[in-house]
């Protein structure tokens, strides 16, 4: 999505006032592309965001849909809640605010047209890697709650992209 000396394209970056968010966004907004960010800031700062994106501030579970209404040619989704010791005492905040809030964005998604999606992943799907680097193949066994809602939210891509025709690739 959005490479230098392509046509401008329109995406929606979540969690883009947070560190990687905020770096993938400044690498677009030089592309040339129209950049907006939706963040919530519970762990990003509005300072990060850069210049020369709209920025919205808000829960992307809430507002992904009116977000969304505006045609989009991709989404970034690095919104996320990745304190791995926090997510074994306390996974409800994981699940929800992880899994959760992907299940709505990916609806939104559906049912605004939004066709190409990047998710920021994480190598905690894989639990305790045999081997590094990971090598794509190796199989997933999450050790804590992050990475168990991580590898379910890259299951519901897969779902997504299946039924619905997205386009989409999980980082990791």
């Amino acid at each position: 999505i959005g490479t230098e000396g392509s046509t401008q394209v329109k995406l929606l970056v979540t969690g883009g006032a947070g560190y990687v968010g905020s770096v993938c966004a400044a690498r677009l907004v030089e592309g040339g592309h129209e950049v907006v960010v939706v963040d919530d800031l519970s762990t990003g700062h509005v300072d990060a965001v850069p210049d020369g994106c709209r920025f919205v501030e808000a829960d992307i579970a809430e507002a992904a849909g009116s977000v969304l209404a505006e045609p989009f040619d991709g989404v970034l989704h690095f919104a996320a809640k990745s304190l791995v010791g926090e997510s074994m005492v306390d996974p409800r905040k994981y699940w929800d605010g992880n899994v959760v809030t992907s299940l709505r964005l990916l609806e939104a998604m559906r049912e605004n047209g939004t066709p190409r999606l990047v998710f920021s992943s994480t190598a905690a799907t894989y639990g305790e890697p045999e081997s590094v680097p990971i090598p794509e193949s190796a199989a997933t066994a999450p050790t804590n709650t992050y990475g168990a809602t991580k590898l379910a939210i890259d299951h519901a891509i897969t779902s997504y992209a299946s039924a619905h025709g997205l386009a989409a690739v999980s980082l990791r």
